[in-house]
């Protein structure tokens, strides 16, 4: 009699967790397989094609190879406390506290990767990616876009991120799936910050004032 009362307990118990279950995304925007058709991200004005040397990307048209998305969220609805970002190029995180960087599988997807898809400005992960919480959950959001080459938005120059958004999570398992490009705002990859500029022309002069003592 104890046993099947522990047996059913234990059955509502696994029944409870697999209804509310993770929060998932999925990090997409492009226009087939089910896609999310949302804005391409774009190139702004004198932005390497590539995000490091060479040809420049025509301002206004989607992003072509050597560009990787990734995310930034928080949980919950907090637009009305992430600050503005007028160059749209800063880390979201220093934007608001609790934004934190999605992480592991389906955290990061290559834009426009001509064995797969060759719509520019376009992405799409393989997997989804689980942001906790459970299922239904909103989420607010700060799509990235970085040039590959770098490694991460974090080191990047030519980099840029959307401006805040919310959306909901779903189930691993749902038919309706939680497109990212279903509720992002449309951003083009900008210049660098001044400071940012900045920074570096202090790093290029230290080191020629380095090298002109030496000799």
């Amino acid at each position: 009699m104890k046993k099947s009362l522990v047996i059913g307990m234990f059955g509502l118990v696994t029944v409870a967790a697999t209804s509310f279950g993770a929060g998932y995304i999925y990090m997409d925007n492009y226009n087939s397989f089910g896609g999310s058709g949302g804005p391409p991200i774009t190139y702004g004005i004198d932005i390497p094609a590539n995000g490091v040397s060479g040809p420049l990307g025509t301002p206004g048209t989607g992003l072509l190879d050597g560009w990787t998305v990734g995310i930034y969220y928080a949980n919950g609805n907090v637009l009305s406390q992430v600050q503005a970002d007028p160059f749209g190029t800063a880390i979201p995180s220093t934007l608001y506290a609790g934004f934190v960087l999605g992480t592991g599988p389906g955290s990061t997807a290559s834009i426009y990767t001509p064995l797969t898809f060759n719509t520019p400005g376009e992405f799409t992960s393989v997997n989804e990616l689980n942001v906790g919480g459970n299922a239904g959950d909103l989420i607010t959001a700060e799509v990235v876009a970085y040039d590959t080459a770098s490694g991460s938005y974090a080191n990047a120059i030519w980099r840029a991120h959307s401006a805040p958004f919310t959306m909901p999570t779903t189930s691993v398992t749902s038919l309706a799936f939680s497109y990212v490009g279903n509720y992002m705002p449309a951003f083009s990859i900008g210049v660098p910050e001044p400071t940012t500029l900045a920074l570096a022309g202090l790093g290029g002069l230290s080191l020629l004032l380095f090298r002109r003592k030496r000799a």
